[in-house]
């Protein structure tokens, strides 16, 4: 007898009452049967290829608060991976009711999942029951999290750094990508690998591109610890120019904007803090242009 007949058989609400009670014993008294339900058999995973359980059934606890879902597979002879496939299956068939049913997906009901194998060949089965049998020393079944570094933590070893890369995803500012670059640089250098930090170079230059900073004045920069300099640089530079910025706004409405003129020259060519500073100063004490740009010019 093939699977196609076995499907025939399974096809009903009750046999399949009967299949809970007997072998899911520790569902058996908390299904309402009357919810059972078949599910769809077509299930199509994340590549979209399609994936096809034998027989799938759906029900809810008497009480409302959790859904059953119940996979038949009808095998004539021991599979060794039938454990992964069934995981398969199980997951796929979740994922479509979570894409259906809203109050499942927000969790406002919980989920159970349930294979069975049928199996009806003369062979003893001897494949393994669970998936965590298929993998040494792992859980499959779980996922451990990395988070993030704390914002006050301050790594030093380089096995923090994917921890230290995570902060990146944090950064709104560029004083706080500063700081976070400020972190990374030494913590790539410590791992003695040029290669390494000329593709962290690569990736944290496309992550600041993805944030909106400009990379331009990056270009250059092929390694981490060069990374990490030019991007301070940068916001020298950038810094420099804002307050270059104001200091022409005072000046031009104190002095005029012909002393502007004059002044934006001897800044171009020294625009450095030393220079910004004497224009503050200048700014500060001088009453008349002409004073004022003796001053700037050590007259």
């Amino acid at each position: 007898m093939d699977d196609a007949a076995f499907k025939k058989f399974f096809s009903d609400p009750r046999m399949i009452e009967l299949l809970i009670r007997r072998h899911v014993p520790e569902w058996a008294d908390s299904i309402d049967y009357e919810t059972l339900q078949p599910l769809p058999t077509e299930l199509i995973d994340e590549k979209l290829r399609r994936r096809y359980p034998d027989t799938a059934w759906r029900a809810r606890t008497t009480d409302g608060t959790t859904d059953l879902v119940l996979l038949l597979e009808f095998q004539g002879r021991p599979e060794q991976h039938m454990a992964l496939r069934t995981t398969i299956y199980g997951c796929l068939a979740v994922q479509t009711l979570f894409q259906s049913d809203k109050e499942l997906a927000r969790g406002d009901r919980e989920v159970a999942a349930v294979a069975l194998v049928l199996h009806h060949g003369d062979r003893r089965w001897n494949a393994a029951t669970r998936l965590s049998d298929l993998f040494r020393d792992s859980a499959p079944d779980a996922y451990r999290v990395v988070s993030r570094l704390p914002g006050e933590a301050r790594p030093t070893d380089p096995q923090d750094l994917p921890q230290a890369v995570l902060a990146l995803s944090g950064v709104k500012t560029a004083v706080q990508m500063r700081a976070v670059l400020a972190v990374l640089g030494p913590l790539v250098e410590a791992c003695e690998d040029i290669d390494f930090s000329r593709f962290m170079a690569r990736s944290v230059k496309a992550m600041l591109g993805s944030k909106g900073f400009s990379t331009r004045q990056l270009e250059e920069a092929m390694t981490m610890g060069a990374v990490v300099t030019e991007f301070q640089r940068s916001l020298d530079e950038i810094r420099l120019e804002g307050q270059v910025a104001v200091l022409t706004q005072l000046i031009a409405r104190k002095f005029g904007q012909r002393t502007v003129e004059e002044v934006q020259q001897l800044l171009d060519e020294d625009p450095g803090r030393d220079r910004i500073a004497l224009v503050s100063a200048a700014i500060l004490d001088c009453d008349t242009p002409q004073d004022f740009l003796a001053r700037l010019r050590g007259d």
